[in-house]
């Protein structure tokens, strides 16, 4: 168990780096890292995706950009999921950069991108969701 928590360590300092052919070297040395980077990495995308689909359905209910404290409400009660705003504004700042949503003076909006992956979480999860 050390052993594998020492390469984690090992593999998060060569990930954060960025070498590429040092990672790659890893994965095959310790295939079992991969899954643990996808779960990783896809518990992360289905936060942004409750985020976007949120912002998204206020965006709807207002016809134009979203304050974070109305995104905040949707995701309470549309979504039950409580969130601070200073946890939505890291994340929406994140897929910002990702062209997802756009910050303007009046709040936040979607991109054609951004609306795209809101109406496929929205399509995924519709009966789970009381909107």
């Amino acid at each position: 168990m050390a052993k594998k928590k020492k390469i984690r360590e090992e593999f998060n300092i060569l990930f954060q780096n960025g070498d590429e052919k040092e990672i790659r070297k890893m994965l095959d040395k310790n295939p079992w890292l991969l899954d643990e980077v996808s779960h990783s990495m896809d518990a992360g995308m289905t936060e942004q995706n409750q985020i976007i689909a949120a912002l998204g359905v206020m965006e709807d209910e207002l016809g134009g950009a979203v304050p974070i404290d109305e995104i905040v409400f949707s995701l309470r009660v549309d979504f039950n999921i409580r969130k601070s705003e200073e946890e939505v504004h890291t994340i929406l700042t994140g897929v910002e950069k990702l062209n997802l949503v756009k910050r303007d003076t009046n709040g936040w909006s979607l991109t054609n991108e951004g609306g795209k992956i809101c109406d496929d979480y929205l399509n995924r999860n519709l009966g789970k969701f009381d909107i």
